[in-house]
């Protein structure tokens, strides 16, 4: 998790001071959530950098922050976090293949008894994305992905289906 975090770190300080081609290379997205009902609140931000190796094909990575807060049948708050590295292919100037491969360390409420538990969890996610340009180099996706490491039998699991759809602002795409 620490070298995930340093590359991430290394890769915003050569965009930030970087006005060569690397720096013109290099891009941020990503995506945050919160939905909130009065049982339950879910609030998660996911950075990415990624980086264009060719003009159609980039890589990076990402890290991930869910915070949820039950308030029935208890009151408990938990955190899962994680990391990711990405791989996206520009099909056209709007449609994109994409592939992720996320590592995420998450909190499972087991009721009863009231505890909770730490687990591991890998997912393989494969699938398309359409983006649009917002003006300047700001671009708005969506994607539909695919947990090809989704097993349903599996519990406890961070994800009730192997559908993910996620929706992001990007900077320096385009």
């Amino acid at each position: 998790m620490k070298s995930v975090i340093s590359l991430f770190t290394v890769m915003l300080v050569f965009c930030s001071f970087g006005q060569d081609k690397f720096g013109d290379r290099i891009y941020f997205g990503g995506g945050g959530g919160f939905s909130s009902s009065s049982n339950q609140t879910n609030i998660s931000l996911s950075p990415q950098v990624g980086y264009k190796i060719t003009d159609r094909y980039s890589a990076g990575v990402g890290i991930i922050y869910q915070y949820v807060k039950i308030k029935q049948p208890i009151d408990v708050s938990l955190s899962n976090y994680g990391w990711s590295v990405f791989n996206r292919y520009q099909i056209t100037q709007q449609f994109f293949g994409y592939a992720e491969f996320e590592r995420l360390n998450y909190e499972f409420l087991f009721y009863p008894p009231e505890r909770t538990e730490r687990f591991g969890y890998n997912s393989l996610f494969v699938g398309a994305g359409y983006a649009e340009q917002l003006g300047g180099k700001a671009s708005f996706s969506i994607m539909a992905l695919y947990n090809v490491l989704y097993d349903e039998a599996e519990s406890p699991r961070p994800y009730n289906s192997p559908w993910v759809i996620r929706a992001g602002i990007g900077i320096g795409i385009f």
